[in-house]
């Protein structure tokens, strides 16, 4: 019996040699024709200079660079893709004098930008296509905001208000307020886009002050946040004040003249911007001197801030510093 297992067994092992000898066979049977699949393979050769590495929603992305070793004519394509995403073409070009391209186009998300080139010349199964690729650049497009109204300047109590739009125009986008104070940006009021991306955010100042603020736009894994400088947010208060003249020599040091816009304050430091706000008419100056000494008067106008509010006399003036 074991004389027969043992032929069973090489006869078994023959025919599954001669099997996997033909299964090998089926790929290599076509490349022996001479109809095998052309391969592309990435080759060096292509400078790329990204102009701006930040834009906002809707700028073109430009792009330069050059092609060694090409010809004017050659072809050239620029290619952008997310972090997750796949290499999607945003613009076709040729090549210049030396090689030498400038792409432009308009990309939508942050992510990485290349540059291509492919060879000139059919490809054969002995001489694939060579692609000539750029190194990758990184791209972050941030969220558009624009500031369409504002009402910036209010006495405290009352509600400052901005209105403008983000894109790209989605609704539900959180937007912020933030004011400038001790060298950072500090949310102050939020709400969320309407549909299209409008929005309006409101914010009731309880106390005098006067700084810069900011519009922000949360951002996605895509898109970064973005924001827009939106001026100065003046929260007035009420405050007593005369006005003074008669020239010399200012306690900070400059002369008061008839054209002087200033105004001086007991402890203010020198060169402090306040703004002042009177029947209407509103200033911006700095504190020039020191006083006033009378009473309860916090202010003293000189005579041109005095002459372009249409100040008389002692009275109650808005300010905020």
């Amino acid at each position: 019996m074991r004389p027969t297992s043992d032929l069973r067994l090489r006869a078994t092992m023959a025919a599954g040699a001669l099997t996997t000898a033909a299964l090998l066979a089926g790929p290599l049977a076509p490349r022996a024709a001479g109809v095998s699949p052309v391969a592309t393979v990435a080759a060096p050769g292509v400078s790329l200079k990204l102009h701006d590495r930040t834009l906002r929603y809707g700028d073109p992305v430009v792009v330069s660079g050059r092609v060694r070793a090409a010809r004017d004519g050659r072809d050239v394509v620029l290619e952008h893709r997310t972090t997750r995403g796949t290499w999607l073409t945003v613009a076709r070009g040729v090549t210049r004098d030396r090689g030498v391209f400038r792409l432009r186009a308009v990309v939508p998300r942050s992510g990485l930008l290349r540059v291509s080139a492919p060879s000139v010349g059919a490809a054969s199964a002995s001489s694939p296509a060579l692609v000539s690729v750029s190194r990758e650049r990184g791209l972050r497009v941030a969220a558009r905001v624009s500031v369409t109204r504002r009402q910036a300047t209010v006495r405290t109590g009352s509600a400052a208000r901005w209105t403008g739009r983000v894109r790209p125009g989605v609704a539900g986008r959180l937007v912020v307020l933030q004011r400038r104070s001790g060298g950072r940006w500090v949310t102050i009021a939020h709400t969320r886009t309407r549909r299209g991306g409008s929005y309006a955010v409101r914010y009731r100042p309880r106390s005098s002050f006067s700084g810069a603020v900011r519009v922000r736009a949360s951002g996605t894994v895509t898109l970064a946040a973005g924001s827009h400088r939106a001026g100065r947010l003046a929260a007035l208060r009420p405050a007593l004040a005369s006005w003074y003249g008669g020239g010399g020599t200012m306690a900070c040091g400059a002369q008061l003249t008839a054209s002087t816009m200033g105004v001086a304050h007991k402890s203010l430091p020198c060169g402090t911007m306040v703004t002042i706000r009177y029947a209407g008419r509103q200033v911006r100056v700095p504190v020039t001197d020191r006083g006033p000494f009378i009473g309860a008067r916090e202010w003293d106008l000189t005579p041109a801030v005095r002459s372009r509010l249409g100040f008389q006399g002692v009275g109650t003036i808005w300010v905020a510093y």
